[in-house]
């Protein structure tokens, strides 16, 4: 999620944001041989925020703008994808983070944000997408998140996939919901915690995920190397139990700095791999980076529109796109020109870090 100090001229808001993919356009990035699709592009304005892979194969993906609307993409093999609004939360503004629960049922977060005014406590929530009866036509509310702040990035607890993890990028506390029983707890809390974060727009943990027994988290406050002064982010881990809760006496350690003026959401992949996908936001550019810190640039560049504002990725669960990353952009202003968000896919197939 883009910090809400940071604003882009949002204009020309579409009542129907379901349009035509575009065709492919071959790109050459550092390191890697690559061929970006643009899945779907949505008008100037839109912003998309997360998004999740079916079992399937198709694609979900939240809006933060202009409404908060839960997308499907499939027809994947196709020139032009085929896309579906499937439902709008109309009592909130805003979708963020979504998660797989169980076989194709998934957890979205969601609630009353603004470019200009930020977050309202008291109005998030977890809300349940069930794909098990066909395509959902409502949100059904899991759980209201009365304390929460600014719950973005989600995730399931690997060994106990009825529980729901959520960062909050102003209070930096990771709330757990438990998806049977409605109940909201806390897992972990760093610091700073403040109450007034949200009036200075300060963001900061974002994008959270479990892999190999620890909870991995961006943060999207960028700091300055006291060497070169250059702004760079970093990503963090810290041990959880199998009910994600941090363990006992455990602290965040860095895992990994990057150039980066803030990291967003992330995956890792593609299958077991351990490679880290980091979407870098307003510094629109994908990163990949290996276990020992060594990365590259997968896509983008500080003035292309090709991942402007990249918000979230995914790799694809099928035969046919295992190694494809597909990437949710915000879109944005670059040299006079608007962009809405979209969603982008990248082959990463002979990829080297």
């Amino acid at each position: 999620m883009l910090p809400f100090v940071i604003a882009f001229e949002l204009l020309n808001l579409a009542a129907s944001l379901t349009v035509p993919s575009a065709p492919n356009h071959p790109s050459r990035h550092l390191g890697s041989n690559i061929l970006p699709n643009v899945i779907t592009q949505f008008p100037a304005g839109a912003w998309v925020e997360n998004i999740a892979v079916r079992s399937n194969g198709n694609l979900l993906f939240t809006t933060i703008l202009p409404n908060a609307s839960l997308y499907e993409a499939s027809d994947l093999d196709c020139q032009s994808p085929t896309i579906t609004r499937l439902f709008t939360v109309d009592i909130i503004t805003s979708l963020a983070g979504i998660t797989e629960t169980s076989d194709d049922v998934f957890a979205v977060v969601g609630g009353n944000f603004s470019l200009t005014t930020g977050s309202v406590k008291g109005t998030f929530g977890l809300w349940r997408a069930d794909f098990t009866r066909g395509r959902p036509s409502h949100a059904e509310l899991i759980a209201s998140l009365p304390d929460a702040a600014l719950p973005n990035g989600a995730t399931t607890v690997p060994q106990n996939n009825h529980l729901v993890l959520l960062a909050d990028s102003i209070l930096n506390t990771v709330w757990r919901v438990d998806v049977k029983k409605g109940t909201v707890d806390k897992a972990a809390q760093f610091t700073p915690e403040s109450a007034s974060a949200a009036a200075s727009g300060i963001l900061g943990i974002n994008g959270v995920h479990i892999h190999d027994g620890y909870l991995w988290f961006t943060n999207s406050t960028a700091t300055a190397n006291p060497d070169t002064g250059d702004l760079e982010s970093s990503m963090y881990r810290i041990k959880v139990d199998k009910n994600g809760v941090a363990a006992h006496s455990a602290s965040p350690e860095k895992a990994l700095t990057l150039p980066s003026e803030g990291m967003d959401d992330f995956t890792f992949g593609p299958g077991e791999r351990s490679i880290k996908w980091i979407a870098g936001n307003v510094d629109n550019q994908i990163f990949a980076a290996t276990p020992n810190g060594k990365y590259a640039v997968v896509a983008g560049a500080s003035n292309s529109f090709e991942v402007a504002t990249a918000t979230a990725c995914k790799f694809g669960r099928t035969r046919r796109d295992s190694h494809v990353l597909y990437v949710t952009t915000a879109g944005g202003t670059i040299n006079g020109t608007t962009e809405g968000g979209k969603v982008q896919a990248i082959d990463t197939t002979g990829f080297r870090v």
